[in-house]
Formats: C-alpha cells, structure tokens, sequence
C-alpha cells in the first residue's frame, strides 16, 4: 500500500480547509532527507499548493502517473511510456560504502575490480529499478562482476548491513556520509566521477504551473 502524507492544512475562518496537494511518487528509495530543503522552500513559497509524497514501486509510478493518482515522481530511471516526460534532476556523486573496520580502508581509494572481491550489497532490483540499472551499467562498464550479492529492501537496510561487515556497496557519497553514526565509512572511487543520476517524472499532458515551482526547487537544491 502506499505511504504519504499530508503537509498543510489552511484555516478560514473557522472551518479547516483541505488545499488540493500536489501529489509526488517516489521510487528507488528516494524518500530521504535531501527531499527536505526544496519541500520547505516550496511549502513557504506556495503555502496552498502543499506536496503529499507517496513510496511506489517504478511501474505503479508510471501506473499512476499515466492514470492522473499523481502529478509527478521521482526515480533513477530515464525509461518511461509513452506520455511520460522525463528530466534529470540532479546526479549524485557515488562512493564506495564499507564498515567503519573493513580491509579496503587501508586504501585512500578502491577501485571497483577491488570493491567486487568482496561481498556485496545491492537494493532489491524489484523495488529499486532505476538504482540498481544505473549501479549494473557502472559495473558492466567496467567490466566488473561481484563475486557475492546480498539484497536489501530499502536504503537504510543496506547501510545497516553495510556497517555490520557483511559488505560493500556503491552509493551517493552524501548519502554514505548521513549514516557515519551507524559505522559506515565511505572511500574515493579510482574510477573517477561516477554519478547516479534522479529523474522528474510527468505526465505531458499535465498543466506546468502547479509542477514548475517544485521542479526548480529541486534543482536549486541540486
């Protein structure tokens, strides 16, 4: 079932106004703190056009989208029907995320041959399309093949199982950096700038004066 919230509610008068949200699906575990700072420029900017987010799997993002149940989404998959706009919205540069006690620190950079000697962490391809195609590609690219994957189901269970010492996984290196208190440790890619990159989603059909002040908003927060 999908999870969201409502984020504002208007007084008049005495009778408590719902204003009409714009309605945002987010897929490949994009409902994290990042999302914070273009949500409250939004929210004091336009305090009656409120955003209710919702987690969904990538088809029932595209699903809903097509079906007019949201405005827009957020995922990390540039491939969508046809109808669907797509428009990056920011790259993230990626990192490799170890335990605060794993054998590669004794590097001030990995490689991702070296990275791929060791077990491996990676999101749940079912829940995580775009994630995990863009992280595949990286390491087809190189010529890369994990000797040994583990799946979580959510972001915050691969950091978990990352701080643990059960392996290594690829990530944005703010994201790496958000879960230090946990023990992950995050090291330098001698690969160069890899980037994970977030889609906007919507539909084309849909009116942009309700969508474009969230959409730069996100990218002033790029």
């Amino acid at each position: 079932m999908a999870r969201g919230f409502f984020q504002c509610r208007r007084c008049a008068g005495d009778t408590m106004i719902a204003s009409d949200p714009l309605n945002i699906a987010l897929s490949d575990c994009l409902a994290y703190p990042r999302l914070s700072v273009p949500m409250a420029v939004h929210r004091r900017r336009y305090p009656d056009n409120p955003i209710r987010l919702h987690e969904e799997r990538l088809e029932d993002q595209h699903r809903g989208l097509l079906a007019g149940a949201f405005e827009a989404g957020l995922c990390q998959s540039p491939a969508a029907p046809e109808g669907i706009d797509v428009r990056p919205v920011w790259r993230d540069a990626l990192a490799l995320a170890v335990s605060a006690h794993h054998p590669l620190l004794a590097f001030a950079s990995v490689s991702l041959e070296q990275a791929a000697d060791h077990h491996w962490i990676a999101l749940d391809g079912r829940d995580c399309v775009g994630y995990c195609g863009q992280i595949d590609s990286l390491l087809t690219a190189a010529g890369v093949v994990p000797s040994a994957v583990t799946t979580a189901t959510s972001f915050g269970l691969m950091m978990t199982l990352v701080a643990a010492g059960y392996g290594v996984c690829l990530a944005p290196a703010t994201r790496i950096e958000g879960h230090r208190s946990l023990g992950v440790v995050q090291r330098p890619l001698q690969e160069g700038a890899l980037t994970l990159t977030t889609y906007f989603l919507s539909r084309r059909d849909t009116g942009s004066a309700r969508l474009e002040p969230f959409f730069h908003a996100l990218q002033a927060s790029a």
